[in-house]
């Protein structure tokens, strides 16, 4: 009985040497190989979105004469004119107000002490009762740890930030010739990558993938039309109110808009630590916060972004909700950033080869 165990106690002691010696091989590989792929990977994913996005102008060109070359060219330029034309117009601008804000970061730390400072004194006799702090000194000693590990973890995210700019100077020649190469020959590739399926399924896949393709182009195009309005409203309300620094960071806010709620808040943040280091009234100071605040989660988030992005993509406004609050609950941000174009790719898809089922009568615009 007891020699019929050995083989057993082999057995199990060769499974767990061999899957041991698969993770480590598999993790050998990650390093060796795929590790390095994926850093080199993102310009050019950058650069596939890029040409993905700027294919159907290239195409509308062509049905109009143009050769591929020429419309990609033609395309190419238009774009590089723009970038550099708002250059020429914005980057002034905004390199003179980083350079303010540079010079008056020393104050910073000093203007925001006296403004929590009597803001706290404002809510003594409230503060007292709940047993918190009264003044900026004490709130300073009482939180001092947490303040310090907030600033080195501010510090040490700017550097990596800093860091990471310098070291990705390269992606601003990878990302032109990429993209330049991916729209002449993007026909072409999509071919070959299509003739690697079984040939049964090639039908299936084109369609799905031109269903898949159409819907993620007009998303993201339309979240592009949203940020710049986002961007040019804030950059021009925030200038006009007298924000220092109002152009720098309208223009960021329009960025971050891709990022729901987090981009907002960190804009929002920004706007007030702004106006608070400027000297301004706590009047001024909550004006300026609670009118981001209404601006993205009210006129935004619940007027101009579902129309926008809804009818971009064929979502009814009601449907852009539904997919932002579901993919918020199982995927967070992500599933956030992600649910529209892919509830809008399914309904696509559905109305490919159910068309029956996605047939509603026509609406009354004018109700």
């Amino acid at each position: 009985m007891g020699s019929s165990q050995y083989p057993r106690v082999f057995t199990l002691a060769a499974l767990l040497v061999s899957v041991a010696a698969g993770i480590y091989i598999t993790l050998l590989v990650y390093d060796i190989c795929f590790k390095p792929l994926l850093d080199v990977l993102p310009p050019f994913v950058i650069a596939f979105v890029f040409a993905f996005l700027l294919d159907p102008i290239v195409d509308w060109l062509g049905r109009r004469g143009l050769s591929r070359t020429a419309s990609v060219a033609t395309v190419g330029l238009v774009f590089v004119l723009g970038f550099v034309l708002i250059g020429f117009l914005l980057l002034p601008k905004i390199a003179e107000q980083s350079a303010q804000l540079a010079q008056n970061l020393p104050d910073f730390a000093k203007k925001s002490s006296e403004w929590i400072n009597r803001l706290l004194v404002s809510r003594k006799s409230v503060l007292e009762g709940l047993h918190l702090p009264t003044t900026a000194g004490e709130l300073a000693r009482r939180f001092s740890g947490q303040l310090e590990s907030a600033a080195s973890s501010s510090l040490s995210f700017f550097a990596t930030l800093l860091s990471g700019i310098v070291s990705k100077i390269l992606w601003v020649i990878v990302i032109p010739l990429a993209t330049f190469w991916l729209l002449k020959d993007l026909d072409y590739i999509s071919a070959k990558v299509f003739y690697l399926a079984p040939e049964r399924y090639r039908g299936t896949l084109k369609t799905l993938s031109c269903i898949a393709g159409r819907v993620f182009g007009r998303y993201i195009r339309g979240m592009i039309v949203v940020a710049l309005i986002y961007s040019a409203v804030s950059s021009a309300w925030l200038t006009l109110a007298g924000l220092d620094y109002g152009l720098v960071i309208g223009s960021l806010s329009g960025l971050l808009y891709f990022v729901p709620y987090v981009g907002a808040l960190a804009a929002i943040t920004a706007a007030g630590i702004a106006a608070i280091a400027s000297g301004h009234s706590t009047t001024y100071i909550l004006a300026i916060v609670i009118g981001l605040a209404v601006q993205n989660f009210v006129v935004f988030d619940l007027m101009i972004t579902p129309r926008v992005v809804g009818r971009s993509v064929g979502l009814h406004p009601v449907l852009v909700f539904f997919a932002l609050a579901l993919g918020a609950r199982f995927f967070g941000i992500v599933g956030m950033i992600v649910a529209v174009p892919l509830l809008a790719a399914a309904q696509a898809a559905l109305g490919e080869y159910y068309p029956r089922v996605m047939e509603t009568p026509q609406a009354d615009e004018s109700t």
